[in-house]
């Protein structure tokens, strides 16, 4: 009688690994799908999800693939050095740009990092970034990172994205995304909490993915036109206009003190009025997705369990 297989302790079971890989598939689809997230973030969610795939592969029997580096190169701009495809180190970037305007170098402190693990597995991380004088705004990391260092360096690069927009354009060139793909904010209080990291983006960034959910395609900037207007005495008053949805339906935020913020406040409000329809496409969208990624799971078992069963057979 042959041996019983002993699982490693700690090892993760066939079924956690093919959910995990599941859910990794529809985080993956859903950045390649937004072309305003930047490629680099695309390209480190790739990254996650072939090295869970390769674990996969491992617990059906399959062989590693001796082509295979392990790894994503991904198109991250120029980088410290000035050379196309040098990785940006994007709080070292941020510390730069923000000396540069307070002209004085950066004391120690006065860049923030709040990072906290999403679960109690402690293997996802949020991070918020913060700099009272310096910075308009926290800024939060794109979605739950797999190191705190990850997603320290997301927080980094959605606040040069929004603080810094020209140098940030510099640093990835073709693959800067458009306006409507600017950092979010985070406005949740100071204690770490994932509040805007783990669920959908705020503002400008949420508007884009709604209009892209309500028109089935990626959006364009012709997509959501956004006209502001200053009020005598009281700030700025933006409309976000969607030219390409319903007719062109227009929604007018309230008074803010600048033209960011009320660009902001008039996308928060057209989010906040197309909601119920969102979230019910949302919904639509995932079922498929899960439906599509378990007929794939399926047929992947079958492949390996008849190709185990053809090498039983050549061996007897």
């Amino acid at each position: 009688m042959a041996p019983k297989k002993v699982q490693p302790q700690g090892a993760q079971t066939l079924e956690q690994v093919e959910a995990k890989f599941a859910a990794q598939s529809n985080l993956f689809y859903e950045k390649c799908m937004d072309l305003n997230t930047p490629q680099s973030t695309v390209a480190n969610s790739l990254d996650v999800l072939m090295k869970t795939r390769s674990t996969l592969l491992g617990l059906y029997g399959v062989a590693p693939d001796p082509k295979w580096t392990g790894s994503i190169t991904a198109p991250t701009g120029a980088g410290g050095a000035g050379v196309p495809g040098t990785p940006v180190i994007w709080s070292q970037k941020l510390h730069e740009c923000l000396s540069k305007k307070a002209a004085r170098v950066m004391t120690k402190g006065e860049i923030i990092f709040n990072t906290t693990a999403v679960d109690e597995t402690n293997k996802s991380f949020v991070s918020t970034l913060s700099a009272p004088t310096l910075l308009s705004a926290e800024y939060s990391s794109e979605g739950p990172c797999i190191s705190k260092a990850a997603a320290q360096h997301s927080a980094a690069m959605v606040a040069m994205q929004e603080e810094f927009a020209e140098v940030y354009a510099q640093l990835v060139g073709p693959y800067a995304p458009t306006a409507a793909a600017k950092g979010q904010k985070r406005k949740g209080g100071p204690d770490g909490a994932p509040v805007a990291s783990a669920g959908p983006p705020e503002g400008k960034s949420a508007l884009s993915h709604s209009v892209q959910m309500l028109l089935g395609r990626p959006v364009t900037k012709e997509d959501m036109v956004y006209v502001t207007v200053q009020v005598e005495g009281a700030g700025n008053q933006s409309t976000v206009s969607l030219p390409t949805y319903d007719g062109g339906k227009s929604y007018q935020g309230p008074v803010a003190p600048s033209k960011k913020e009320a660009e902001m406040a008039a996308a928060k409000l057209a989010c906040a009025q197309l909601k119920s329809i969102v979230d019910q496409l949302e919904e639509e969208h995932k079922a498929k997705k899960a439906k599509k990624n378990a007929e794939g799971l399926a047929k992947m078992k079958k492949m390996q369990e008849e190709k185990k069963a053809a090498a039983a057979t050549a061996a007897s």
